[in-house]
């Protein structure tokens, strides 16, 4: 990380420490996210030795995309007192097609333990979802991060580049500053690579940077607890394990497999082209052979197959799964690959369940941190001319609930409900059959009168 020394110029030199074990945790995060880990690769048996990929479970990337599930769904929608902020906002979102981006971007965000979302103009309002590899911290107090630089990859004349935008505020006004680093870390100057990018360039006005930083609040695991850590970071035995059983799993069917056992003498041989024999059994061969044996058990052709430990193996990788579920914030079995174990995601969050309880912290700073990118979108938007002085810039998101509750579920629950003498039966057959209270009572009348 010697750009890291570069961006922070005369920074204490034990912020610069922090930031690089921080990253070198973000690198081994994401290793483990994409299926690998230090555990990826084994020993071969036999003579010649050699090493080959353990099978990988995935379930780093799972946990992740679960969380990424449950706190956020397209149906997620934006609420403003002011129409028009509201109006501007959604044409925004839609125009950087934010809802269909954000849940791939929260995902990394669970499993690097934050990201940023920029805010910028290039002819109307965009947004960058940057992930925490790429996004370097350069200010900061004891609540929020006032300035960061953002590297990007830029490939000209067949060589490497990389480009850091750093925000840092000055008073009133916030500066951007754009450098370029070769391949080796040294710096070059940027008009020589990318025409019409200035060096440095100052916005007044502004009190905040143009971006917001999304964190885990993951802090324990983390060298630096600003930026949180992967949400998956203390459970990384527990992945461990998990791929070292699925990955007996996989071998014991290659290791398991039919083996037949046939008399020496029913094994045929033949020169391949470099004159070494290969002895095979030709299970096609029915001519009749005489052969000298005084034991007719030598003659016999026995199954030597091994049983497979299936149940074993499942039954442990149920109850791994279980502890990285605990280890996470999840309820047990929110990730069984079992029937019957949880019928919809909705019977978890309806419960006040440990996956209802991660599911609403994780919710809260994602709602914060939406409301400031909506208002950075609102101060964009009356600088660039698109939207009134006077319109607020405070708006908030309304979540939508992707768990829907299955018709076995609801039709259980009503008929429990029923049985108990809570609910009539005309509430009772409105939740069964989802119709209102008054077509209830007109199928209550047919069923008991015939009427039409």
């Amino acid at each position: 990380m010697s750009i890291i020394n570069r961006l922070f110029g005369r920074t204490a030199q034990s912020n610069v420490a922090q930031l690089t074990g921080y990253y070198a945790d973000v690198q081994r995060w994401e290793d483990i996210y994409n299926g690998g880990g230090d555990w990826r690769f084994t020993r071969k048996g036999g003579l010649n030795g050699g090493s080959r990929r353990v099978a990988s479970l995935g379930a780093a990337k799972a946990v992740c995309a679960e969380l990424s599930r449950l706190c956020f769904t397209e149906g997620s929608s934006v609420c403003s007192a002011d129409p028009e902020s509201e109006s501007f906002i959604r044409s925004v979102l839609e125009e950087n097609r934010f809802t269909e981006r954000f849940p791939a971007f929260l995902e990394s965000v669970f499993a690097l333990g934050g990201g940023a979302v920029k805010v910028y103009w290039d002819n109307g309002v965009k947004l960058d979802l940057v992930t925490a590899d790429c996004f370097v911290p350069t200010e900061w107090d004891g609540r929020r991060i006032n300035g960061g630089a953002f590297a990007s990859r830029i490939f000209r004349d067949g060589r490497c580049y990389t480009l850091a935008e750093t925000q840092s505020l000055d008073g009133g006004s916030l500066t951007i500053e754009n450098r370029l680093f070769d391949e080796n870390g040294a710096p070059k100057k940027l008009s020589e690579v990318i025409q019409g990018l200035p060096e440095k360039s100052v916005i007044k006005g502004l009190e905040k940077p143009l971006f917001v930083y999304f964190g885990t609040g993951a802090s324990g695991a983390s060298q630096c607890r600003l930026l949180g850590a992967s949400v998956f970071a203390g459970a990384v035995d527990t992945l461990k394990s998990l791929d070292l059983v699925f990955d007996s799993l996989s071998r014991e069917f290659v290791l398991g497999k039919k083996r037949i056992i046939v008399p020496y003498y029913a094994v045929r041989g033949e020169y391949d082209e470099n004159g070494d024999i290969r002895r095979y059994f030709d299970v096609n061969d029915e001519v009749f052979q005489a052969m000298s044996v005084s034991d007719t058990e030598d003659l016999k052709i026995s199954d030597n197959t091994a049983e497979l430990r299936v149940t074993e193996h499942t039954d442990a990788l149920s109850a791994l799964l279980d502890m990285l579920c605990m280890q996470v914030g999840l309820s047990e079995g929110a990730l069984s690959y079992k029937d019957g174990t949880i019928k919809t995601a909705a019977e978890v969050v309806s419960r006040n369940s440990r996956t209802y309880r991660t599911q609403a912290f994780y919710r809260s700073m994602i709602s914060a941190g939406l409301s400031e990118v909506m208002e950075l979108i609102c101060i964009l938007g009356k600088m660039g001319g698109r939207l009134r002085d006077s319109a607020s810039e405070k708006a908030t998101v309304m979540f939508a609930d992707g768990a829907a509750e299955d018709d076995a579920s609801r039709i259980d629950k009503a008929l429990r409900l029923y049985s108990a003498g809570v609910i009539s039966r005309t509430r009772a057959i409105s939740q069964i059959y989802g119709v209102s209270l008054e077509e209830a009572e007109g199928m209550e009348r047919t069923d008991f009168y015939g009427e039409q």
